[in-house]
């Protein structure tokens, strides 16, 4: 499901939860942050590695292989910066979206979450991405954006 407005909603929601994080290394999400959001939740095995390891886990812990499955974790990170690059007009489409409709903004170059009096509600594997993107940003909001990246595996210049 590559829906652009879905795509905002789970920059929105990755945000709201990186921010959530009291004592962050970094204080604001970066479009590095943003760039691998939408190229993690929307990946089927991203998204169930993600959903499957609990909030206090960490990202580290898609990394961890799980004995009851024939895939390795990390399989879900394996071409990560491929997949940033092939989804980053998507995620350049999501962002303006997310901007316009008031889901993001931006003050002195930071991105902060909109003000959503209620946000809408979701089913199935729309409210999976969502909930996906929470979890990611959660995580994201507890290492400097350089571990994060070397955690994903991300090269933005090759």
């Amino acid at each position: 499901m590559l829906n652009v407005g879905l795509g905002a909603r789970a920059l929105h929601a990755y945000t709201v939860a990186f921010q959530s994080i009291k004592e962050r290394p970094e204080e604001a999400v970066t479009l590095w942050h943003l760039a691998t959001v939408l190229p993690l939740v929307f990946h089927e095995t991203s998204r169930r590695a993600i959903s499957k390891r609990q909030p206090r886990s960490g990202l580290r812990s898609i990394l961890t292989r799980d004995p009851e499955n024939d895939i390795a974790q990390n399989e879900a990170v394996f071409n990560l910066t491929r997949r940033v690059r092939e989804m980053y007009p998507r995620t350049k489409r999501s962002l303006n979206c997310a901007m316009a409709w008031g889901l993001l903004d931006t003050k002195d170059g930071v991105v902060l979450p909109g003000f959503i009096k209620q946000p809408p509600s979701f089913s199935g594997e729309a409210r999976a991405i969502v909930k996906a993107a929470t979890k990611l940003g959660g995580w994201a909001g507890q290492l400097t954006s350089f571990e994060y990246l070397t955690v994903l595996g991300v090269q933005f210049f090759q």
